[in-house]
Parts: C-alpha cells; structure tokens; sequence
C-alpha cells in the first residue's frame, strides 16, 4: 500500500425490523457519520446489520479503522441480563451479535476504533459492563440535549479535547453505568452520567456517550474525528 493512500473506515448500520419498524426489513444510517470522516480525508464503506460475525475478517483486513455508530437499544436478556423494560426499543439479535463480535476483532488486533451512543455501549458490553436501561430523565436525553462534558486528566480523550468543559449534544435514554474489565471511565457530565470510555492498552479504543457527528462544526467533535482519522492513518502505515 503507498504512503499516499486514504484510511478506509468501516462503518455499522442499523438493521430496522419489526415490531418497531414498519415496512420490509432494511439497514439505516445517517450520513452525517460519514460527512465528519470524509472531512478528514478518509474513505467509508458500510457494514450491513445483519452481517454474520464470520464473514468479519476479510472485511476486517480492508479497514483501517471501525466506527461503530449509534442505534437503539441492546436486549440485556440475549446476555444472560434482565428482560428489557417498557421503554427500550431492543435492536435485532443478529445487530447486536455483529456490534459485539466487532469490538472483540478490533481490539484484539488494535484497529483504531470510536464508539458513538450504542456503539459506546457495545464497547461497555464486550468488557462486562453494567448497562443503565432508562435513565430517570431519560425523555429529555432523547431530544438532542445540550450539556457539559469535562473528560479525566492523562486519559485519551483528554489529550484530544483538553479537560475543559465542552459543551455535546445527547440522544439517548439509556447509559452505562461503570466502566467495565480493562476499560477506564475517562469523560463525565455534570449530572454524573459516564460520558466516555478507553482502552489504555490499545492505540485508540475510544467511546463517547454523546453524538459528536451531530454538531459537525463543534471544536470538540472535529478534533475527536480527525484523532481517529490520524490513528487510523498510522496503523495503516503499520501495516504497510
């Protein structure tokens, strides 16, 4: 591979079924995912939901770094948790088994990966982590809330975004609740809700609470892009 050559970012999308979707079975994802990586040069493909976790390596290999994005809910009781309440929209099984066996390849091999909402979610998951269902004020986190967000000193996203407050915008009623096995609790908001998580050990295993794709022109999401773009762009150069 040349010097010059563009980082290749894998993307997951939502697989929209019933009960909670009307209409033929079909994948979704917002393009404004793809606007901020392309903003930084690099070139996305898209992973269908329902891709069977075996058909994972050779797409794998062609990437050099995963994003995985924001969805709806995760279905607790499919790991052996508690059956999903009232207001969770769980999504399919075949979602779910995809986000989780895509943490596990990445880190395993330290492809350069970012979580975002669900995505943050399935990188709390894979490492044993206690999930909060519904958030008390859960309504209003749906709704593009904007709030504070400091991140912890000496972590990764505080070498990104600095530990001043910035300011993010939220879409979720649900979050989790401790950082799991192996991973650091590194961003918080004022409300005390776990706003991201790290892997230390990895180059770049990042997850974010909020949805920095969401205020595109923010300081703060344009420099959590471009890290993981650059990360991305020096394990390309590993591997070549």
């Amino acid at each position: 591979m040349s010097a010059d050559s563009p980082v290749v970012i894998g993307m997951t999308t939502e697989l929209l079924d019933a009960p909670w979707y009307e209409g033929r079975r079909r994948y979704q994802l917002f393009t404004d995912y793809a606007d901020c990586l392309r903003a930084e040069g690099a070139v996305v493909f898209l992973i269908p939901g329902d891709t069977p976790p075996t058909d994972l390596p050779p797409l794998l290999a062609r990437m050099d770094g995963l994003l995985l994005c924001g969805g709806d809910d995760f279905d607790l009781s499919l790991l052996g948790g508690p059956e999903p309440l009232p207001e969770c929209k769980p999504i399919p099984p075949e979602q779910q088994n995809l986000n989780l066996a895509l943490v596990r390849a990445a880190m395993n091999e330290d492809l350069p990966l970012l979580g975002i909402c669900l995505g943050m979610q399935a990188m709390s998951l894979a490492h044993h982590s206690e999930l909060i269902q519904h958030l008390e004020d859960g309504d209003a986190h749906l709704k593009g809330q904007e709030h504070p967000v400091s991140a912890v000193p000496s972590t990764k996203i505080a070498d990104l975004l600095g530990t001043d407050a910035i300011d993010v915008r939220s879409f979720h009623h649900q979050a989790i609740g401790k950082a799991g096995d192996g991973l650091v609790a590194s961003a918080w908001s004022a409300d005390g809700i776990l706003e991201a998580i790290e892997r230390p050990d990895l180059a770049f295993a990042l997850g974010v609470q909020w949805h920095p794709e969401r205020w595109p022109d923010s300081d703060a999401s344009r420099a959590l892009f471009s890290g993981f773009v650059q990360a991305a762009r020096d394990y390309q150069e590993k591997q070549a």
